[in-house]
């Protein structure tokens, strides 16, 4: 089989020349891809960044309603949307507990009356 390319040494000479003769041409191509990726890799930086800032706000205000807090306005409520239940009034004990003596604590560690 007989290969019909070029030589790698007429490879490298007109490779050689070719960026000789637009090597600015090149440049100018190079640098304009770079500012396009600068460019999109700033604005999707700046959009991440607004996406956690948008998220972080939603989830503080799913906090706040989750709590009975307002979520509409920009100050801070006084009282929460969420009325209060009534105070469930517990039954009190009924038995009378014994009333205490005159006696000092001492004489009744003692053992002795007054």
């Amino acid at each position: 089989m007989v290969c019909y390319g070029p030589r790698l040494g007429t490879i490298a000479v007109v490779s050689a020349v070719v960026y000789m003769l637009l090597h600015r041409v090149i440049g100018t191509i190079l640098h304009i891809a770079g500012l396009v990726l600068e460019i999109a890799l700033i604005t999707g930086l700046a959009a991440a960044a607004a996406a956690l800032v948008i998220w972080t706000v939603r989830t503080v205000q799913r906090r706040r309603a989750a709590a009975g807090a307002c979520t509409t306005c920009r100050f801070r409520c006084q009282q929460s949307l969420i009325r209060p239940q009534q105070a469930v009034r517990r039954p009190q004990p009924t038995a009378k507990r014994p009333q205490p003596t005159g006696r000092s604590r001492s004489t009744r560690e003692l053992g002795t009356a007054p």
